[in-house]
């Protein structure tokens, strides 16, 4: 094989040289017609409309970087309904094809196979969509009902993608609002109950009463002073509900149950910021009120002695009057009842009648109450603790309320509990007699089990257990039968959880007692639960206005959570809730300080 041929320094001198490189080396002419600048702006004489257009092509981070180019870029960037598009192919489309059947059925509609997949693409006239009513306060949308629509097509798509952002990478700003001093605490007394709905914090303690908080400003807008409603004696704050399913813009109805054994309910009125009682019950010698459950004409309460009550405030038709079967308590309660409700007002409830009453020797605290209204019917259901041979179970008991048009409700109870939970604790002594032989139970919550909480939100039943971990179940209720699925163990955690809470969407937030970790859940159409660790945003990173985590230059050695110094780790978390928007943690300081860290993912 020939040696090829170099060329030398020597020979650059020579004549033939240069033509030799250019024949080696292909070259085309420059194209000056591409080359050259127009020498006018094509952008400035394109539509506001069609630019929407183009930049409905472009990817999320793409439209981002476009939005600083000029002002114009930058309105048209945040149009909603290119953030509306970006909205539905990232968080409706993928809950929309984990529902059994969709996938499938969506694609034989269109006429494709199931390998080929399904034909599913996003359109601006849907108006009902499956996001579990996220970014409207109204929940889905319908066609037909002109206000629903005209506020759909009020919504800041771009702003409901960026909350839905944040609630996906756990990102938040922290806040905190003072409840009660230390000066204000008494050893005796009750921590602070909180409850939010739409934006709005409910809290309820002995000293301050009834109060309702602005999350956004963080500010009280109504108070409402219990000690005022009972003449003389008046019982502590025990337990705290609200009618979520029944309340509408500016109107919230809230639950109050006391140690005395009576309740009351109050109505908020968020336009003009003030508490009406719409009704006030006696004291009972049932014992206290552990846990209560509202929702519109149905309150369902539980005491500490096992004994859970069902009222309604629609009275029995005037035949069950007639028949002798009108008693609601004792007659003496009912008259005072009646005494202290006789202000004639369209707020105002009348005594409620008692639907049904069961009572329980053998469930222990936690236990959850829940009110479901559907169109025709009502579930009032009841989830409980128990203990087995091998460990302990997990009841649920659905009490159907089937509505006649006679007036009348006609009640069917179904069951269903779950296999026995072995959490490698000891199992607690059988409580079916006491020492000295006598049947009567220990009151219930005298001691603790192995389950730390319990939350029922149908279809969803999830339970804490003191092993850092969380076990969740899921509900079948048909109109014959009630089951419970085996349970899913879901791991995250690195310390005791203090309370966890779980919505019908199958969306859950934890916290744990010591310490700042709280973990949001994500268990809709999963067998597998995944959390996301909330992070609250550091003051570094708004110091030149970048994320670092979002550019991938932070450290991944660096610890999620900030460093805590000792007097705060030793603040105790006791409670947690949260909206839409934000998550509420009750914390509780060694002093008797109370505080709502309000975490705000807009």
């Amino acid at each position: 094989m020939p040696s090829k041929r170099k060329l030398s320094a020597l020979n650059a001198d020579e004549p033939n040289h240069h033509d030799l490189l250019s024949k080696r080396i292909r070259t085309s002419p420059p194209n000056t017609a591409y080359a050259r600048p127009p020498t006018y702006d094509i952008i400035s004489t394109l539509s506001d409309e069609l630019l929407v257009r183009i930049f409905s092509f472009l990817s999320e981070t793409t439209l981002l970087s476009t939005a600083p180019v000029s002002r114009r870029f930058h309105r048209l960037a945040a149009d909603s309904q290119l953030w509306r598009a970006h909205y539905y192919t990232r968080f409706v489309l993928p809950r929309a094809l984990r529902i059994p059947g969709f996938r499938l059925g969506a694609g034989a509609a269109s006429g494709w196979s199931a390998a080929s997949g399904p034909k599913l693409q996003y359109s601006s006239r849907r108006a009902v969509w499956a996001d579990g009513g996220w970014g409207r306060r109204g929940g889905l949308v319908d066609v037909q009902d002109d206000s629903r629509a005209r506020q759909a097509e009020s919504i800041d798509w771009k702003k409901q993608y960026k909350l839905r952002h944040n609630w996906a990478r756990g990102k938040c700003a922290v806040d905190e609002v003072s409840v009660r001093d230390a000066s204000e605490g008494a050893t005796d007394q009750k921590r602070t109950l909180v409850k939010v709905v739409a934006g709005i914090a409910v809290t309820v303690d002995s000293a301050s009463g009834l109060r309702a908080w602005d999350l956004r400003t963080r500010q009280p807008v109504a108070q409402a002073d219990l000690r005022q409603d009972a003449s003389g004696e008046n019982g502590a704050p025990s337990s705290l509900a609200v009618d979520e399913q029944g309340h509408s813009d500016n109107l919230v109805d809230v639950a109050v149950g006391f140690t005395d054994g009576g309740f009351g309910i109050w109505r908020l009125d968020i336009e003009h910021e003030q508490f009406t009682r719409r009704y006030r019950h006696a004291k009972s010698t049932n014992g206290e009120l552990v846990t209560i459950a509202y929702g519109y004409p149905y309150i369902m309460t539980a005491t500490n002695a096992g004994i859970i009550l069902l009222y309604t405030f629609n009275g029995p038709p005037p035949q069950f009057l007639d028949d002798g079967l009108d008693e609601i308590s004792d007659p003496n309660e009912a008259q005072q009842a009646d005494r202290s409700n006789l202000e004639g007002s369209e707020n105002k409830l009348q005594a409620p009648y008692l639907l049904t009453s069961l009572t329980s020797h053998t469930t222990r605290q936690p236990l959850a109450l829940s009110i479901r209204r559907m169109a025709t019917s009502t579930s009032a259901s009841i989830a409980y603790t128990f203990s087995g041979i091998a460990g302990w179970c997990i009841g649920v008991q659905d009490i159907h309320i089937q509505h006649l048009k006679s007036g009348a409700d006609t009640l069917s109870s179904r069951l269903a509990y779950t296999l026995p939970i072995n959490t490698g604790g000891s199992r607690m002594p059988d409580s079916s007699t006491s020492s000295s032989g006598s049947p009567h139970p220990p009151p219930l919550g005298d001691s603790q089990p192995c389950l730390t909480t319990l939350c029922y939100s149908h279809p969803y039943l999830l339970a804490t257990l003191p092993d850092n971990t969380l076990i969740l179940h899921l509900c079948t209720s048909t109109a014959s039968s009630l089951s419970l699925s085996p349970g899913i163990r879901l791991w995250g955690h690195t310390s005791g959880i203090s309370d966890a809470e779980i919505t019908p969407r199958g969306k859950a937030v934890s916290i744990s007692t010591r310490g700042d970790e709280i973990r949001v859940w994500e268990l809709e159409g999963r067998l597998g639960g995944s959390s996301i660790e909330v992070r609250p945003r550091q003051p570094a990173d708004d110091a030149d206005g970048y994320d670092r985590d979002a550019l991938g230059g932070g450290n991944s050695n660096e610890p999620q959570t900030p460093r805590l110094d000792l007097p705060e780790w030793e603040d105790r978390r006791n409670w947690v809730g949260f909206d839409d928007e934000m998550v509420i943690v009750l914390k509780e300081a060694r002093d008797g300080r109370e505080s709502l860290v309000v975490y705000d993912f807009t």
